[in-house]
């Protein structure tokens, strides 16, 4: 059925016809028409044919191997019954890999929890109207945009929470309104901007807090800022109609002139908080948690860094372009966009966004012609941020509420947790993508209430476990995948405790042995689907 025929088609162009009038003023045509520009901040959508029916799957990953099979979450039997791997082939971790890859099936168009009506998506949990979207939780009306939770009204939006009514924005916190909004928190009604905290009604506004009715960073009456408002988005709807796209925040900022002069004086004698150096409770953790997962004690956390970034984002070091700083980028949703000769630091930043304008003149005749001019001359972009209380955040990206955190993206609501992208709420996470209310856990990904896992991908409720794929309620299970309600069990089978627990050391010494020899070990979720068949 083609897509405009669908109910969940039906449903979101209605909703999207309502936002543009929300945001633009207007209608600008059906939601279809912009895929391209709605798609632009997001990560390719990864498709792949089932081997079971030949239909086009969703991944939100494209991390699995080339020559594994793959299965939409709708094919997928969870009361399938197995017979147990032969002894034989449970002797070496080689004869045990080439075993259960048979039975390896990498799942896509996963969709989990109270959902209805979704389409052309993936590790969707608990929303309602979800289309050509990926890690959405707890949403409704959400299309062409991806890492989003607990909102409405989300179109072409990359990573966010607790936000209504955003278009083609990127890392939004409980906003309302807004339309390339880029790292915006707690703001509503606020166009092309970055950085604001607090505020409502900015347009080419950078590093606000608490502010309104602002134009390029310069307070306008009220009446003056809605008739300039109501001109510009007059001048964004004619050309959508036209052209099908905009230009991004940042491909207007780049088209602009650098020229540091103004900034330097903005931020001297700027005095720098002394940044977290401290890792040695985060060293300890690396060591408990090895112990207790892996079997072995390690030490030396950067001595495994090549093992715990495979497959995730984790910081790298960059540079303030002001004060020389190091600070911390990565290749994240939004933050990989960022110009590289207009990165500072957040202390940076808030002095700028005091400091700097574009003028009362160009404030006052904004449009997209002189946005470039109005841009140039405050664009700095802080990529990383402190919220709330934390402690010892060494070398990470974003972090609130959080302690004892190193080469992590984002640490919220966590502690002890390094060379991660994002995990939240939890603790002893290490080497890990999106894993949420976990503890204990080594090279997971898009996992929900882990305990004591290693190499889990889109797993839910499991403790014990590894080298498990879009498996829910297992205990002390291996080389599982697409199931559910299961322990000891080795690709898929239950084989009994005293059995599980051979193979089980068998591996861990595996394990153990080439983290020891080689600091890393040559073996990932992502690869099981592929032994004996190459990548």
């Amino acid at each position: 059925m083609a897509a405009a025929q669908t109910e969940t088609y039906r449903h979101l162009d209605k909703e999207w016809r309502t936002l543009c009038r929300m945001l633009l003023g207007g209608e600008i045509g059906g939601l279809d028409e912009y895929s391209e520009w709605l798609s632009g901040l997001d990560d390719p959508l990864f498709m792949r044919k089932s081997s079971l029916s030949g239909a086009q799957v969703v991944f939100s990953n494209g991390e699995y191997c080339s020559s594994s099979k793959a299965v939409s979450m709708g094919e997928v039997d969870f009361s399938r019954k197995f017979e147990p791997v032969s002894i034989n082939d449970m002797k070496d971790i080689d004869s045990l890999v080439r075993a259960v890859s048979e039975r390896a099936y990498y799942c896509g168009n996963i969709v989990i929890g109270n959902s209805r009506f979704i389409e052309s998506s993936s590790e969707i949990s608990d929303s309602f109207y979800v289309y050509k979207s990926v890690r959405i939780s707890g949403c409704k009306n959400v299309a062409y945009s991806q890492w989003m939770r607990l909102s409405e009204g989300i179109f072409g939006t990359n990573e966010g929470g607790e936000t209504k009514y955003c278009l083609r924005s990127g890392i939004v916190y409980r906003n309302q309104r807004d339309f390339e909004a880029w790292i915006c928190g707690n703001t509503s009604d606020s166009y092309y901007s970055y950085g604001l905290e607090d505020c409502r009604d900015c347009i080419f506004c950078f590093n606000l807090i608490g502010k309104s009715h602002c134009i390029g960073n310069v307070a306008l009456e009220r009446e003056k800022y809605a008739g300039i408002k109501k001109k510009l988005l007059e001048e964004l709807r004619g050309e959508l109609v036209r052209k099908k796209t905009l230009p991004s925040l940042i491909e207007i900022v780049n088209k602009g002139k650098v020229d540091y002069s103004e900034a330097l004086s903005a931020v001297k004698g700027l005095k720098y908080a002394k940044r977290d150096s401290d890792k040695s409770r985060l060293e300890e953790a690396f060591r408990e948690a090895s112990s207790i997962v892996l079997g072995k004690k390690l030490s030396g956390i950067d001595k495994y860094s090549e093992w715990l970034s495979a497959h995730t984002m984790v910081t790298r070091d960059s540079r303030s372009v002001l004060g020389r700083t190091v600070l911390q980028g990565s290749d994240y949703p939004v933050f990989r966009e960022l110009p590289k000769n207009r990165v500072v630091t957040q202390e940076e930043a808030l002095v700028l966004g005091e400091k700097l304008s574009a003028g009362k003149l160009l404030a006052e005749s904004a449009s997209l012609s002189n946005a470039v001019e109005m841009l140039q001359g405050i664009a700095y972009f802080p990529p990383e941020r402190r919220l709330g209380t934390y402690k010892d955040l060494v070398a990470c990206q974003w972090g609130s509420q959080s302690s004892d955190c190193y080469r992590t993206v984002v640490a919220s609501h966590d502690k002890c947790c390094g060379y991660n992208a994002w995990p939240r709420n939890s603790e002893h996470i290490f080497g890990s993508g999106l894993v949420f209310h976990s503890e204990f856990c080594f090279k997971c990904f898009d996992g929900v209430n882990l305990r004591r896992c290693l190499e889990m991908d889109s797993s839910r409720e499991c403790s014990d476990s590894m080298f498990c794929h879009n498996v829910e309620n297992l205990q002390n299970s291996m080389f599982c995948f697409n199931t559910k309600n299961k322990q000891y069990a080795i690709g898929n089978a239950s084989i009994g405790r005293e059995e599980y627990s051979r193979v089980k050391n068998m591996v861990l010494r595996w394990i153990g042995s080439e983290l020891e020899k080689n600091k890393e070990v040559p073996l990932s979720i992502f690869d099981i689907g592929c032994a004996g068949r190459g990548k």
